[in-house]
């Protein structure tokens, strides 16, 4: 098994929680140029969410946004910007407005692998939250898959108190 197969089927495990706990996600190339904007579009199951960003977050997104080139290719220090959001009351057609704690930063990582010095170092820069999203053993069978949410509140590192079997209640429990 390759690491891009591994980390699309851990792309592919957030994606569905995602979905299953209302929050919207795009990845940081999808946001990179349609800044200054004060609109994006996240994904949500087949919809597309138009959120208007607090202006109190543009700086920080279209800084995090941007890629850095490793080896000769781009690269983004996070994989994901989510927002909650309101499958009731959100529309498709008119931007809704969100207040800042509605936005959490999100790196997946599967198997044994862990932030690299230079994603903590960003991480820690950052006003909107930050989460790890864990699979440890993703390429066990879907009911086994043991989930960790690990969250940094700025200054020190929060671990959840225990895994989350792939479970949607467990999940909305650690993410609320």
């Amino acid at each position: 098994m390759t690491n891009e197969f591994l980390g699309g089927l851990g792309e592919h495990y957030f994606k569905h929680l995602s979905f299953q706990n209302s929050f919207g996600y795009l990845r940081l190339e999808e946001i990179q140029g349609k800044l200054p904007s004060q609109v994006l579009d996240f994904k949500f199951k087949f919809k597309r969410i138009p959120i208007i960003i607090p202006p109190s977050l543009i700086d920080e997104i279209t800084r995090i946004s941007k890629p850095t080139l490793v080896n000769g290719t781009r690269s983004f220090v996070f994989d994901f910007l989510t927002c909650k959001l309101n499958q009731d009351a959100d529309s498709t057609e008119k931007p809704n407005p969100r207040d800042p704690s509605a936005f959490c930063w999100v790196e997946i990582k599967t198997g044994s692998g862990h932030l690299s010095h230079h994603q903590f170092q960003v991480s820690q820069t950052c006003k909107i939250r930050f989460g790890i999203f864990k699979i440890r053993n993703v390429m066990s069978s879907p009911s086994d898959v043991e989930i960790d949410w690990e969250f940094d509140s700025h200054r020190f590192l929060v671990k959840s108190p225990r895994p989350h079997k792939n479970n949607a209640t467990n999940l909305a429990q650690t993410t609320a």
